[in-house]
């Protein structure tokens, strides 16, 4: 098990970005009513960046908006995505502000999260849409990797090795429930999980409406493990779902990629099967078999 359950909530002031600062604003009253879907099937894309882009990102929007143009409309209609700076930092708070906007600016059926390093297939919208359902899988998350580092290279790096965010609950050996890494898991199938990353991740308005009737504006703040340790933003949202009875889901047919910055060295080469060998390095010869042997 790799982690433990939040028991509470998080006792911190939330914030509310105004241009580069962020500022303390007061919390929504916890009474405030879900408001009903616009059902209009539009789908908003938000994006938080620190002013770059990585290349494969960009591709793949260029891409996708193409496809889109040319077939549902789900994200051209909409007007343009919600992009908010997110400087070292200011992640929750610009979840929380990217949210905010979709719900109170727009009333866009879907938002779409998609992080500024990951790549993607033109028809990715459409095919969480197509798997996503408003009531009965209201969250659906493609299938996307971290990296973890996992022990050193003796050189100042690490090993790193791709760890997919599929999480389900587990105990620790105390009892506690938590998440846990999924590591198998089938191909091209809606799974349902207790967690997963926002990477890429499609969110209806009524899971979102109805976190804010209970919580307020606080989708993305960390909750806590028993231990102190804060959750990730990521996993908070999807430990406040699961508080309220909404399904999560990843479809592993929806594939991404995540571009990262690793060390790379001999331990991590396997050459190609079919690589030929060079005049200095042949395998070496097999010894001829005993013809005393073989007549025997």
């Amino acid at each position: 098990m790799t982690d433990t359950a939040p028991l509470q909530e998080g006792a911190r002031a939330r914030t509310e970005r105004t241009g580069d600062a962020c500022v303390p604003s007061e919390p929504p009253l916890r009474t405030r009513q879900a408001a009903p879907p616009s059902g209009n099937g539009l789908v908003q894309m938000a994006y938080l960046h620190p002013h770059t882009v990585s290349h494969s990102w960009h591709e793949s929007v260029m891409r996708l908006v193409a496809h889109d143009a040319t077939h549902e409309g789900r994200i051209m209609a909409t007007g343009g995505p919600i992009m908010v700076t997110c400087n070292s930092g200011a992640l929750v708070e610009s979840r929380n502000l990217a949210t905010r906007r979709w719900l109170d600016d727009t009333r866009h059926e879907w938002l779409w999260f998609v992080d500024t390093d990951m790549g993607f297939a033109p028809d990715t919208v459409d095919r969480l849409v197509d798997a996503a359902d408003p009531a009965e899988r209201p969250v659906v998350g493609a299938l996307c990797f971290g990296a973890r580092e996992m022990v050193s290279d003796g050189m100042g790096g690490s090993r790193i090795m791709p760890v997919p965010t599929l999480y389900t609950p587990a105990k620790d050996l105390q009892g506690q429930v938590g998440f846990t890494t999924r590591w198998r898991f089938p191909d091209n199938t809606l799974v349902q999980v207790a967690g997963t990353g926002a990477a890429c991740l499609l969110i209806h308005r009524t899971a979102a409406e109805k976190m804010r009737a209970q919580y307020g504006d606080t989708w993305w703040d960390p909750v806590k493990y028993p231990d102190g340790r804060w959750v990730s933003e990521d996993l908070s949202f999807c430990y406040r779902l699961s508080s309220l009875g909404v399904p999560l889901f990843v479809h592993t047919g929806v594939k991404t990629t995540h571009h990262k910055h690793v060390w790379l060295g001999a331990a991590d080469y396997t050459p190609p099967s079919g690589a030929p060998y060079p005049q200095d390095s042949q395998p070496p010869a097999q010894p001829e078999p005993d013809a005393a042997a073989a007549n025997a």
